[in-house]
């Protein structure tokens, strides 16, 4: 049996428990991502420009997978996490099942999916016919292993919600530096391509999904998984549902809505696309502070949340915003100042480069918006408010990106246009997240007189 490492962030200094918590999955977002930098580091180095492009062009469809389960898992995260806050453990029992089991079911149907789509949607945003075949049969390696993706996200999302943010680190970096050894082995030394950069990745989430069910099948803490106790309560799932459905739909059609600015990027040749698949990776990199420490928040918030300790909720989100706002700033600065050095790391054509420099500095100076909205979004979910969240975020990252990029390609085709479709999004949707919380936090729970009443209570 293992000890139960939960982590019980209703009591105790509310720094500490988000540090504790948003650094582990700070890392754990790094190793993350070296599948895919590892992929596009040695493709790029052993196999050309055109293996790169077509790696490149595959991201935004990978994410729109990622995305949606993601999304998803969030709700199951904050169901449970308020269930622990409230220390219902029958109820949390229950939900971590029924987690597992939908989260079996949703994996089958999204990798039959993923696989048939994968053409039709590669010929959709106009991948370069010199890449488009190594695209192709790179997804559909990738796709093949969606299942053990999908359940360690569940996985991992489980023990986060109860506060262990230290063990999906762990497991993270061993399937990470797996996926880099086999990444050497089945490109450089096999001569495989792309295929054998898919096939490392594949093997490598396989690993990472026996390492997270080894904790939840032994452990003797409340959230132990038994398999014959393994079906779906259609209550708990309404209730993932409801606070998860519409952050999936929104992060699958934002990276699916990404797909689609590729074929303006494509629009400009091989170098232009192989410069975004640069870019892509440091915009990852930027991305993770944001995402660690709004996860963090988003725990935080739903265990205290469901504890009823609103004082706390608004501690712990001044202190995220103090995090979130100064790590992303700084990050920002370092991109800008080493843009140039840090693209020719990845790609020896200095057209390509030049690609990525000119994307990676149009991009940094507005992350800071970019942190805003996410941080604000994720509390509100944390408090079951997720619709108008994910709303906006559809109305600013989907709808207006696209009619501006059609609008931009249509009467002005300037590369320059393009890369300011991310920056102008952000501008946009921050200012209406902004507004929207403020409104909120005066009709729900969070309102100031719900704080002074909790605070008199505390």
């Amino acid at each position: 049996m293992r000890r139960d490492s939960s982590v019980d962030m209703t009591y105790g200094g509310s720094l500490r428990h988000i540090v504790s918590f948003a650094l582990p999955l700070f890392f754990g977002n790094i190793f993350q991502q070296l599948y895919n930098t590892a992929d596009c580091f040695v493709v790029g180095h052993f196999l050309g420009r055109d293996a790169l492009a077509a790696i490149g062009s595959t991201s935004q469809l990978v994410f729109t997978v990622i995305g949606f389960f993601g999304g998803f898992s969030t709700g199951a995260q904050v169901v449970i996490s308020q269930l622990f806050g409230a220390k219902d453990v029958t109820g949390m029992g229950r939900a971590v099942h029924t987690a597992i089991a939908s989260s079996f079911a949703i994996s089958v149907f999204m990798t039959l999916l993923s696989i048939l789509v994968t053409t039709p949607v590669l010929r959709l945003i106009n991948v370069p016919e010199e890449a488009f075949p190594l695209a192709q049969s790179y997804l559909r390696i990738y796709f093949s292993g969606t299942p053990f993706l999908i359940l360690y996200n569940m996985g991992s999302g489980i023990l986060r919600a109860l506060g262990d943010s230290k063990r999906p680190l762990i497991f993270l970096v061993i399937s990470s530096l797996l996926n880099i050894a086999l990444d050497f082995v089945f490109v450089a030394l096999f001569r495989l391509g792309v295929d054998g950069a898919a096939w490392a990745t594949v093997i490598s989430e396989a690993v990472s999904l026996v390492l997270v069910f080894s904790v939840l099948l032994f452990t003797k803490g409340a959230y132990k998984v038994d398999l014959k106790k393994l079906r779906i309560d259609v209550p708990l799932l309404s209730q993932m549902l409801k606070i998860g459905l519409p952050g999936a739909l929104s992060s699958s059609l934002t990276a699916f809505s990404n797909t689609f600015l590729q074929k303006y990027v494509n629009d400009f040749g091989p170098a232009c696309t192989a410069g975004w698949a640069v870019f892509a990776r440091f915009d990852q990199l930027a991305i993770m502070p944001m995402m660690s420490i709004s996860l963090a928040a988003t725990t935080f918030v739903s265990q205290n949340f469901g504890a009823g300790k609103m004082a706390r909720i608004w501690q712990g989100m001044r202190i995220s915003f103090a995090l979130i706002l100064s790590i992303t700033a700084a990050l920002s600065i370092v991109l800008i100042v080493l843009a140039r050095f840090l693209s020719g790391l990845f790609v020896g054509d200095e057209e390509s480069a030049g690609y990525a420099v000119l994307f990676i500095r149009y991009t940094s100076p507005f992350y800071i918006l970019c942190a805003t909205t996410m941080l604000l979004s994720q509390i509100l979910r944390g408090i079951g408010d997720s619709i108008a969240p994910t709303a906006i975020t559809f109305s600013g990252f989907i709808l207006f990106r696209q009619f501006f990029l059609f609008a931009a390609a249509r009467f002005f085709p300037s590369f320059s246009l393009v890369a300011a479709a991310y920056p102008l999004a952000w501008v946009l949707t921050s200012i209406c997240m902004v507004l929207y919380f403020g409104k909120a936090a005066q009709k729900t729970a969070l309102s100031k007189n719900g704080r002074k009443l909790c605070e008199l209570n505390a």
